[in-house]
């Protein structure tokens, strides 16, 4: 998800419309394109899922956020390998 939101062709259009809207060098421009940044938001909306699906309690919400998000980011550093 978070590769499809920041760099996949797929979504190209709305990603650069979404630039364009923004001054150059705005903050919300570099959170719409950061890995790691999209990979927190990804891994939040994972893990509040699986707590709304009653997959684990609410209570672990914060860590498996993380945890998602760590993982997102270990995947992206062995991409090119």
């Amino acid at each position: 998800m978070t590769r499809l939101i920041t760099q996949d062709r797929l979504l190209d259009a709305p990603r650069n419309a979404a630039l364009r809207a923004l001054p150059d060098g705005h903050l919300l421009a570099y959170l719409l394109t950061c890995d790691w940044c999209v990979s927190i938001y990804t891994g939040t909306l994972a893990a509040m899922g699986g707590a709304w699906a009653d997959w684990w309690p609410w209570s672990w919400v914060p860590v498996l956020a993380l945890a998602f998000s760590y993982v997102t980011g270990w995947f992206a550093s062995r991409e090119g390998e």
